[in-house]
């Protein structure tokens, strides 16, 4: 990272943490960027002026050119989404998860599958690879006893990642072992609902360092949720499937929607085991879902 540029690791209340060089300043905005609307977003790279390194303190300047942007969690500039779920408890809602990889491949970031907690369960564990390998780099790791975590830190080097996932499945908790410290609270799982406590309040990027680490690296624990929708036309969802992008063929009708149609190239993907049986049947649901929100559009 050169001199006058900046990274936003955390924003509150106006106030910003900005890395530069190694270096941790605290920093408001330039007037300019509050008057004309603009949103600073943690991940932001940022122009610096009126540095002082003695009370390291800091003005944004300019916010430069996004390459990336997520809307949940609100961050910038992400390389890679590394999506936790538990191979036990809590259960993953593999409905979200497969939304999640669609929202990755539409924000043009790499979805990386890390399958958490596989000392609970790890027939489950494998169950899950063979539904996602073609579909996002796949890790079954156990946080507790340190299984499969170099590999995924590996992964993670030298770029800014997302930890996202429901709450309860452990991405704290992979955030403090990749870090090396207790940098983050853990919640861990109420004994009683056997749900996720949520610890994570805001999106917060975090320099990691050890002997992973090689290069730059930034993590950002992000809070946990259960929603998120589809904003695009049933058309175009096989474009957010590389089962099926990845192995273009063609369909005995121009029109084919991939969902049973006689002379579809996408059974055949399914019939060979490249688009998991489970995983089509929830492509099937999303379209006859996406199809009728836009039906409903216009009532």
């Amino acid at each position: 990272m050169s001199n006058s540029q900046g990274i936003i690791l955390k924003g509150v209340g106006g106030l910003y943490t900005v890395y530069e060089d190694g270096v941790l300043f605290a920093c408001s905005a330039r007037g300019i960027l509050r008057k004309d609307g603009t949103k600073l977003l943690v991940g932001d790279r940022v122009r610096l002026s009126e540095r002082d390194t003695v009370q390291c303190t800091a003005v944004i300047d300019e916010i430069l050119p996004r390459k990336t942007s997520l809307i949940r969690p609100k961050v910038a500039n992400v390389d890679k989404l590394f999506l936790l779920v538990a191979a036990g408890n809590p259960k993953p809602d593999l409905y979200l998860v497969d939304k999640m990889l669609i929202y990755a491949e539409q924000s043009g970031v790499d979805p990386v599958l890390v399958i958490n907690k596989s000392d609970q369960d790890e027939a489950y564990a494998k169950e899950l690879v063979a539904q996602y390998r073609n579909a996002a780099t796949c890790y079954i790791t156990s946080a507790s006893d340190r299984k499969g975590t170099r590999a995924v830190c590996e992964a993670m080097n030298g770029y800014t990642c997302v930890l996202a996932g429901q709450s309860g499945v452990g991405k704290s908790t992979f955030l403090n072992l990749a870090s090396g410290g207790e940098q983050m609270a853990t919640g861990g799982l109420s004994d009683k609902t056997m749900r996720g406590k949520h610890t994570t309040r805001h999106a917060e990027i975090f320099e990691v360092k050890g002997e992973y680490f090689t290069e730059p690296t930034f993590l950002i624990d992000s809070p946990g949720f259960s929603m998120l929708e589809l904003n695009f036309e049933a058309k175009d969802l096989p474009q957010a499937y590389p089962e099926v992008y990845n192995n273009q063929g063609e369909c005995r009708f121009q029109d084919c929607r991939h969902i049973g149609e006689p002379g579809c190239f996408v059974r055949d993907l399914v019939e060979q085991g490249i688009f998991h049986p489970e995983r089509y049947k929830r492509y099937c649901e999303f379209y006859k879902e996406l199809l009728e929100k836009e039906k409903n559009k216009y009532r």
